[in-house]
């Protein structure tokens, strides 16, 4: 028998919430750093730059120090990018919950609770100026609460939500780096339709790309 909830969104979850997403999307971060010191041409840059340190300063001590400074640099921007999507998204949808999710008979946002605490959440919304297209968006399980099939009751409570509300498709977003995420959605019959790089410096840099998926709601 599961030991959690999940309920409606209320207002006294907003701290919660707010602090699982940053949490969720921050958790990231090494991942997205390894995935860049994996590319070739993130490895040739190093490279270069250490061999001209080297003719430089002709010594291997401060090459490799200047070498791990890039390698700080370079952790520090990527951090701060992952910083600044958390806060667009804080000053969005996640800056007035209610009015984004709860205001309508067409959206809703969940949460899930245990022991009196806020494990995850997910929140579903149409499309804009569309009636046949839901979108669903903030999915996010405490780490500690993983693989308990939380995930995956979100994503039926969303289907369901959809379907109820007479809307043929259902779509998100996820990164190319969500490797669980993909096959949880694929697993639960959603396509992956489009795929686009990240418009920004390191994304152009290492083709880091969100992924679209789709799932057409079934009569």
């Amino acid at each position: 028998m599961a030991d959690y909830t999940i309920r409606v969104y209320k207002n006294r979850d907003y701290n919660a919430v707010r602090m699982l997403f940053s949490e969720g999307m921050l958790e990231h971060i090494p991942a997205t750093c390894a995935y860049l010191l994996k590319l070739p041409r993130a490895q040739f840059f190093l490279f270069i730059s250490f061999i001209t340190l080297l003719l430089i300063s002709r010594s291997y001590l401060l090459s490799l120090v200047s070498l791990a400074i890039v390698f700080t640099a370079g952790r520090r921007l990527l951090t701060n990018e992952y910083h600044q999507y958390v806060d667009k998204c804080q000053r969005e949808d996640l800056l007035d919950i209610e009015e984004s999710y709860m205001a309508s008979n067409n959206s809703c946002f969940w949460v899930v609770e245990s022991n009196g605490r806020v494990i995850g959440m997910v929140g579903v919304q149409p499309v804009p100026r569309s009636t046949e297209v839901m979108v669903l968006r903030r999915l996010s399980v405490a780490k500690d609460k993983r693989h308990q099939g939380i995930a995956n009751a979100l994503c039926q409570k969303v289907i369901d939500f959809t379907r109820t509300r007479g809307f043929k498709v259902l779509t998100l977003e996820t990164s190319m780096i969500q490797v669980p995420a993909h096959k949880l959605y694929e697993k639960l019959g959603f396509q992956k339709t489009d795929v686009k790089i990240v418009p920004s410096l390191i994304g152009r840099f290492s083709n880091f790309s969100i992924l679209n998926y789709e799932y057409r709601i079934k009569d």
